[in-house]
């Protein structure tokens, strides 16, 4: 019986999240920070470029991790190319639905995310990585088509300027705490964490939102808005 329930149990929150995820991706992050806004909520991750125009909006789960810097680590040093001893446990615990966020600090002078790890992610089922750092392999992203974000580029890999930090855990970005399964939106105007107990009141706002813009829009497409506030 306490398996069967489980079982239940599992089934009902993917189906919650699937919902959530649904109506999520109907609106773009501006929309969802104004309405986080109106809740005293602050989840945008700012300077978080898209790695290719016309990425397109992602939705899922947050999946932490953070590297730490450390030069010359013999723990994650590795021979030649290919992917870094720290961020191994970041892809072998990455799965469907996730959205990974690893956190560098920052950094703009050695990547740790590039195309072979997003080809895996991509074959896993990962919806997006946000990096706050650097990502390389620019081209190879772009032809698969997997969505990155990222702060900037560096073709220079980690593994001699970083070591692993920690997995699953909280992050904390400009201010902003990001938690494992925490939901993450992002498009090509940026990224936006959104506290997984606080998505519903979130989306009850962002719908309230969207149907404002709508009327809004009606008006200022025939110019003919006369109070701002009465919308």
């Amino acid at each position: 019986y306490g398996q069967k329930y489980s079982s239940e149990s599992k089934l009902e929150e993917r189906a919650k999240d699937l919902d959530i995820e649904t109506r999520f991706l109907q609106h773009p992050t501006s929309a969802v920070s104004d309405a986080m806004d109106e809740l005293g909520l602050m989840g945008v991750l700012p300077n978080l470029n898209a790695v290719r125009v016309g990425q397109g909006r992602a939705f899922g789960r947050a999946m932490t991790a953070r590297l730490d810097r450390k030069t010359s680590d013999p723990d994650a040093w590795r021979f030649g190319g290919g992917v870094g001893k720290p961020l191994e446990q970041v892809l072998q615990k990455m799965k469907s639905g996730d959205v990974v966020v690893m956190d560098l600090g920052g950094a703009m002078d050695a990547s740790a995310w590039g195309g072979l790890a997003s080809k895996l992610a991509q074959r896993r089922g990962v919806r997006a990585t946000i990096m706050w750092g650097a990502c390389r392999d620019v081209e190879e992203i772009r032809q698969i088509g997997y969505p990155v974000w990222s702060v900037g580029t560096c073709p220079r890999r980690s593994r001699n300027a970083f070591t692993f930090g920690s997995i699953e855990e909280p992050l904390t970005i400009f201010e902003v705490t990001i938690n494992p399964s925490d939901y993450i939106l992002a498009d090509e105007t940026g990224v936006i964490c959104i506290p997984r107990d606080r998505a519903l009141d979130v989306l009850s706002i962002v719908e309230q939102v969207a149907l404002q813009e709508r009327l809004l829009e009606a008006q200022v497409r025939d110019d003919n808005v006369e109070n701002w506030d009465e919308v």
